[in-house]
């Protein structure tokens, strides 16, 4: 590589010419215009090639930056297809299925859906939208399951919870956080359709550690609190299922109080009264009471029929929506049973006419007719037992 230096080259081709000169007849006073033409001409050549190398690398360095400026907006794009995909079947799967004609309409949005977001999501370094992947491998395990294909339920539902297992670790987002929570809740609601109690049991357990483990991580954001009321109360069927009627009380009981720290979370942020909760931690006392009862267990019985009634009560001891109302008058029922039971005559009466006026202020509400029809049904059973 001795070309590659200036000064040794022009020492060279110095004692070159010494050499060449005589050869040729040329005379010693001509040396120096030779020495001047050898010198332009290595500068000539040099500058040649510092012009090509430099040229080149201004030609490099710009089809790099083109290359980046194009990966990037490549990039952009699929991510911004991932979003609008990732959007159109969250709010797709938001429809309600009531007929034939939302239904289809419903899974052709989420097929198309899925089938782009797995499009974009191939050979992208960006991470996916992981509520559009896990809600995609939940609706395919859902469509496996009406199929019959248990085996590629599960794997679809597996798959969901891995994506948003995997998804969570990397980045420790609330979103994905959700997102494997939902996963969970889903799968465990599949076992227990498909009579896998045992199954069902463990898959539940698990929706109950995540949700409580990822709700310390999240600073107890109040949509954890849900899917922990979630387990608990599904925990507790299964142990109806089973006969295990202590150990149901005891879930359910564990679920109303998660609704109530739930219901203390909304209120500390400001937003307002939720009377679905309200109304689900209504009956997951008046259910915990029925277990009770169901061992002879009247005195813990009654404690939870009166605790449902209290949750669904406002300031005033009155229901404010009528589906609690509704609630409230099914524990009032329960308890009259109870009271009776216990002896305690005067106790009952005043149960059955709490429950009988529950019931009147839902007739005289804007409920739905289903709702009316239901407590009116309940009236004519309070009233048929006499004293």
């Amino acid at each position: 590589m001795w070309f590659l230096s200036f000064s040794r080259v022009v020492r060279l081709s110095a004692e070159k010419l010494k050499i060449v000169a005589p050869l040729l007849n040329i005379p010693p006073e001509e040396m120096p215009r030779l020495r001047q033409e050898e010198e332009r001409r290595q500068q000539t050549q040099l500058g040649a090639v510092a012009g090509a190398t430099l040229g080149t690398l201004v030609a490099v360095g710009g089809l790099s930056v083109l290359a980046l400026i194009n990966q990037y907006k490549a990039i952009r794009a699929n991510d911004d297809s991932m979003f609008a995909a990732s959007s159109m079947i969250g709010e797709a799967a938001n429809l309600r299925a009531d007929d034939a004609d939302t239904l289809r309409t419903r899974r052709l949005i989420i097929g198309r859906g899925c089938d782009l977001l797995d499009k974009a999501d191939q050979g992208t370094a960006s991470d996916p939208p992981i509520n559009g992947i896990v809600t995609c491998r939940l609706e395919r395990g859902a469509h496996r399951e009406a199929l019959h294909e248990d085996k590629e339920a599960r794997k679809e539902f597996g798959d969901a919870i891995e994506r948003a297992a995997l998804s969570h670790r990397g980045r420790a987002r609330v979103d994905s956080a959700l997102a494997l929570l939902q996963a969970r809740q889903a799968y465990a609601e599949y076992l227990a359709r498909q009579k896998d109690m045992d199954g069902a049991g463990r898959a539940f357990a698990d929706l109950l550690d995540d949700s409580r483990r990822l709700g310390k991580e999240h600073d107890g954001r109040a949509q954890f609190i849900r899917f922990e009321a979630e387990a608990l109360g599904q925990t507790g069927d299964l142990h109806v299922a089973a006969n295990r009627h202590q150990e149901a009380a005891d879930s359910y009981d564990a679920g109303a109080d998660a609704l109530k720290r739930l219901l203390d979370a909304r209120k500390s942020d400001g937003r307002s009264e939720d009377y679905q909760i309200v109304g689900w931690r209504v009956r997951l006392f008046r259910l915990a009471g029925q277990q009770c009862a169901a061992l002879d267990r009247l005195d813990p019985a009654a404690e939870q029929f009166k605790l449902a009634v209290g949750a669904g009560s406002s300031r005033d001891g009155k229901p404010a929506d009528a589906s609690v109302a509704y609630e409230v008058a099914i524990a009032q029922a329960y308890l009259v049973l109870i009271e009776r039971k216990r002896g305690n005559a005067a106790a009952a009466a005043d149960a059955k006419q709490a429950a009988l006026n529950t019931i009147d202020a839902v007739a005289g509400s804007k409920a739905e007719t289903g709702i009316k029809q239901r407590a009116a049904d309940l009236k004519r059973w309070i009233e048929q037992q006499g004293s």
